[in-house]
């Protein structure tokens, strides 16, 4: 009979809200609704404290980028990777800041997996304050739903790196991900919350820490790691020890699975922040996680989170390494949060720079976009250094 239920459950149609929520990345709209998630599903807030201020060193940049079919103007270029919004940092300072399609500094501006780079640095804050006793503890030590499932022994450091040995899968070509089924009976429909692995089947098919496989589900595991370390809600923790410490400037939030008080926050996807905020994350990594004259989260923490975990390229073809959720470009020390519909964080010790490109892909993850969106940052980085030459 409960069987039964649920499947009815399952099959009722969705309402104009949960179907209103399966269109959210449509192309037609995105450039809308990426900054306006928290109408169509439950959030909570993060507070934002006293704002630690941006230095401001502008300079408008305008350098041509260089893609397979020839050079474009960089306003072009802007356009044709679908730009709602970009920031450039240099040693801190806003170099340059760009608003577009009706967006502006007040925007909160959707992450997707860029969360996951955050819920990483919410982990090594647990580990510094001693609520963790370490990576290579199991998580279902603090995250008891994962007893009895696939992720059961899997340590902390498997989920931090993508490596938990099980079933699970992100996407599937012409067919239905595990992903898709979680979205469909959670974020959409708010039957279950997001980490609820029960009932969806998986298995472990490789021994923990072995094997990469990008994973939403293993992020939103990371942050019932830290709701269970700290005894609170992921927005609480995020609030107290990450944003009014780092001074950032205004209210963020996250995501729910379902309304409160049952709601629980993604994790793996679904903060919502300022610009200039997404800016003040990229550089507290660059600074060793330091912000505002605080140590946020340990140096240790950033460089290890930062370099890539080991063996070879996880992308075939693609020079792209993994650490603590933050992804790695194998051969340099560059670093970078990264959203399946063009949100990247990314960070350059080298050239001391951090430009955040806050985008409304038509399509998730599309190579050519991927590859025309590395050329554009590129581009940045090259003018500013250059402008700093001529100083």
């Amino acid at each position: 009979m409960a069987v039964l239920l649920a499947g009815a459950a399952a099959a009722q149609p969705l309402s104009p809200l949960a179907e209103a929520r399966t269109h959210v990345g449509d192309a037609d709209i995105n450039v809308v609704t990426f900054r306006a998630m928290d109408a169509f599903f439950p959030s909570a807030p993060v507070a934002a404290g006293r704002a630690a201020k941006l230095p401001e060193r502008r300079s408008a940049l305008s350098p041509e980028v260089r893609f397979a079919d020839g050079a474009a103007p960089f306003e072009a270029a802007l356009d044709r990777t679908y730009t709602n919004a970009l920031l450039v940092l240099r040693d801190g300072a806003i170099v340059d800041e760009r608003y577009r399609n009706g967006s502006g500094p007040d925007s909160r501006f959707t992450s997707w997996s860029v969360a996951k780079s955050i819920t990483s640095i919410l982990i090594g804050i647990a580990l510094d304050k001693g609520m963790i006793g370490g990576v290579g503890e199991p998580a279902d030590k603090y995250a008891p739903v994962l007893k009895g499932t696939a992720f059961e022994g899997a340590t902390i450091e498997d989920l931090l790196t993508m490596r938990d040995g099980t079933s699970y899968t992100e996407q599937v070509p012409n067919g239905e991900s595990t992903l898709d089924r979680i979205k469909r009976r959670s974020s959409y429909a708010n039957f279950t919350g997001f980490s609820d692995v029960t009932g969806l089947g998986l298995t472990r098919i490789h021994a923990p820490g072995t094997h990469f496989n990008y994973s939403t589900l293993t992020s939103s595991l990371l942050a019932r790691v830290v709701e269970g370390a700290s005894g609170m809600t992921l927005a609480a923790f995020t609030e107290k020890y990450l944003w009014k410490p780092a001074g950032m400037e205004a209210s963020a939030y996250w995501q729910l699975d379902r309304s409160p008080p049952e709601g629980l926050a993604l994790g793996g996807s679904g903060f919502n922040a300022t610009l200039r905020d997404f800016g003040r994350i990229g550089q507290l990594m660059l600074d060793g996680g330091r912000a505002n004259g605080k140590q946020i989260v340990s140096k240790a923490w950033v460089e290890k989170s930062t370099r890539h975990f080991g063996g070879g390229p996880v992308i075939p073809g693609a020079p792209r390494g993994y650490g603590y959720q933050w992804w790695t470009m194998l051969g340099t020390d560059r670093f970078e949060a990264i959203g399946i519909h063009g949100q990247f964080v990314s960070v350059d010790p080298a050239t001391r720079t951090v430009v955040v490109k806050l985008s409304y892909w038509p399509e998730k993850g599309g190579q050519k976009l991927t590859i025309e969106t590395l050329a554009l940052l590129d581009a940045v980085r090259g003018a500013v250094s250059a402008q700093e030459g001529k100083q």
